[in-house]
């Protein structure tokens, strides 16, 4: 999915939603000494009860309304937030960096499905169960999947069901769990908005991006946090694992991506039992077949060869372009995810049988599997140049690529600003909405952190959303404007302590850091 121009002539973009990972809209606020102020409260209008609605009509809603309670209460238990912390050991070279997402309890062993982005390059992970247990989790993960397991040491466990991802169809409802922006246990409802999305989405914090061929769409509003969380269906079934979003804002627009459970179903599986993902290699840039090519050959479905190496294991058994695969093995293939996922299921050198369709005519061939090409070491981390694997499809300048998916230059939070130093958060003036909002205790005041720009000063410090920043140079921040009012003081070189805290689920966590500007 290219970045396209909205109305306003800002670039929106697909974005992952890892919570350290933030929409950078705000942070000119702390740049140009200006502070943001909680928005003024409108008058409340009255409610008035819908005794104008018909019995029949109202019983129906209370059932849905039953329903959409029971189903939340039931697959909330197994939803757990995921926080990561710790020397990055790739990215950001020996740099602090943490972040926020989710995950759904897969096993009542203590095995947990997550995006591989929440958890990537961190050598900490904390797992927060929804009865307010945290445990230490250790990390399993493929280099190119956007899928891994967390294994946690707990038993007795709270799961929930992996449903049938390729039963999934437009226009059905849908349920979104997680932990956005830290606030956990949170959940929005909205539907099914399509399905075999195919996207390219810039991770920030990697400095390169993720091929997904094969997402679900979603209206329901997910947000910086939910990844790695599940996306429901009105049976309570997991049928995705929420993974992005597409927005110009940092912020959800109803356009969010999950990945569809059936496969995060078979890498978890896979990840469990092998401790990694092996995969054969075919050599074939798979499509999906349109819907008139299918009324056209009498098929239900087929992956077209778009694209063929002449070196490659389909090539020297004679597949040419244009060839429609219908079964490799003895999988069908309907789409061309099929096809990548058939690839996982055999080892490389297997010696396969390959069904599919030239000119009309049915047709096969043995073709004897490879390896995956190597990545070479210049190559950005998640872009894997393997034809038919999960990830190939990323564009050929990954750089280029990357700064076209940046948010707009006025948004970004610049290294400096002429001669001054920029920290690369958004604040707010503690106060009661911000106590309530992050559980800030009344005896504590000072600048609440409510953005933190990826890659910023704030973010190797560990500063995270709902921090409170309670001194600076050894002087006392007692709300917004004096901490800007600091900052407009450090000048490049300058070296300073800061001191924040957090406060969150009736904890607190004090540190004082140094930084050199």
């Amino acid at each position: 999915m290219n970045a396209r121009k909205t109305r306003s002539g800002k670039s929106a973009y697909v974005m992952l939603l890892i919570g350290a990972v933030i929409g950078a809209v705000t942070f000119a606020s702390i740049q140009s000494g200006k502070v943001i102020s909680p928005a003024q409260a409108e008058k409340p209008a009255v409610a008035m009860p819908a005794s104008n609605l018909e019995a029949p009509k109202l019983d129906m809603l209370r059932s849905l309304d039953e329903a959409f309670a029971s189903i939340v209460d039931y697959a909330s238990k197994a939803v757990v937030h995921i926080r990561t912390g710790g020397d990055r050991s790739q990215g950001l070279t020996s740099a602090m960096a943490s972040g926020e997402g989710s995950g759904v309890i897969f096993r009542s062993d203590g095995y947990i499905v997550t995006n591989a982005h929440v958890v990537d390059s961190f050598d900490t992970v904390t797992v927060t169960l929804n009865d307010g247990r945290s445990f230490p989790g250790k990390v399993i993960k493929a280099e190119d999947i956007d899928i891994a397991v967390v294994k946690i040491q707990a038993s007795d466990l709270p799961t929930v069901q992996f449903g049938n991802s390729d039963a999934v169809r437009p226009g059905q409802f849908a349920i979104a769990v997680g932990s956005p922006f830290g606030f956990e246990n949170s959940t929005t409802i909205g539907h099914i908005s399509a399905i075999g999305r195919e996207s390219i989405v810039p991770d920030m914090r990697q400095g390169s991006a993720r091929f997904y061929p094969d997402l679900i769409q979603t209206d329901a509003s997910i947000n910086m946090g939910n990844s790695g969380g599940p996306l429901l269906n009105v049976d309570g079934q997991v049928v995705g694992i929420n993974t992005a979003i597409y927005s110009g804002t940092g912020g959800s627009v109803g356009i969010g991506f999950a990945i569809p459970s059936n496969q995060a179903r078979m890498i978890a599986d896979m990840l469990i039992e092998k401790g990694k993902v092996t995969r054969a290699y075919i050599g074939v840039r798979p499509v999906n077949l349109k819907e008139f090519q299918k009324k056209e050959l009498g098929v239900e479905g087929g992956a077209v060869v778009d694209e063929i190496p002449n070196d490659g294991p389909a090539s020297k058994a004679g597949l040419k372009q244009g060839d429609i695969i219908i079964q490799i093995g003895s999988m069908p293939i309907r789409t061309q995810q099929d096809l990548r996922n058939a690839m996982l299921r055999f080892e490389p050198k297997a010696d396969v049988k390959v069904e599919y369709i030239r000119n009309g005519q049915r047709k096969s061939a043995q073709v004897v599997l490879g390896d995956p090409p190597k990545l070479e070491a210049s190559v950005a981390p998640n872009r894997n140049p393997d034809f038919g694997s999960p990830n190939q499809g990323l564009p050929p300048n990954i750089e280029e690529f990357m700064r076209d998916f940046q948010p707009p230059q006025g948004e970004r939070v610049p290294r400096s600003q002429g001669d001054r130093p920029v920290l690369g958060v958004g604040i707010e003036t503690v106060g009661p909405t911000q106590r309530t909002q992050y559980g800030i205790p009344e005896s504590v005041s000072g600048a609440v952190v409510t953005q933190v720009a990826p890659g910023s000063m704030a973010e190797r410090l560990g500063l995270k959303v709902g921090d409170v920043i309670r001194e600076f140079g050894g002087k006392p921040i007692k709300d917004a404007p004096s901490f800007v009012a600091e900052m407009q003081k450090v000048r490049p070189g300058d070296k300073k302590s800061i001191k924040f805290g957090s406060y969150k689920n009736n904890a607190v966590a004090e540190v004082t850091r140094e930084v050199q500007f």
